[in-house]
């Protein structure tokens, strides 16, 4: 799989993407969400990580954005809130799940797994 990582904290996005990498998948990292829209011009995604607080942008407009681009990849949010304050917008404004800072390998490997099912089930339906 290939992972969009958007994070302006470059460790975070670095860890997430070794721990990607140790998983068989590939990565891109972007700081911010003129590089993000700058590669989702130039390659295919399968999953797009979005941090909901990105240094004075709104990980939730990007996220509006990107839903209404129709963009095929699944976007997870991730974020320091508690999961309660964010997953209902989150979701209201098309995220496919939220993943809490600090994340485990295992939720990666969970977020992974959901995504994979979401290609398969999603393979065979017109765009």
């Amino acid at each position: 799989m290939n992972i969009l990582i958007i994070d302006d904290k470059p460790n975070l996005a670095r860890v997430t993407a070794v721990a990607l990498r140790t998983m068989g998948c590939q990565s891109s990292t972007a700081g911010t969400t003129a590089d993000a829209t700058r590669l989702l011009k130039q390659q295919k995604f399968d999953a797009v990580f979005l941090d909901l607080n990105l240094n004075g942008e709104n990980g939730f407009l990007f996220l509006s954005h990107l839903v209404a681009q129709s963009i095929r990849a699944p976007v997870i949010l991730f974020t320091a809130h508690p999961l309660v304050e964010v997953a209902d917008e989150a979701k209201r404004r098309g995220a496919f799940d939220c993943l809490i800072k600090p994340f485990t390998l295992d939720d990666l490997r969970h977020q992974l797994s959901r995504i994979e099912e979401y290609h398969k089930l999603t393979a065979n339906k017109p765009v």
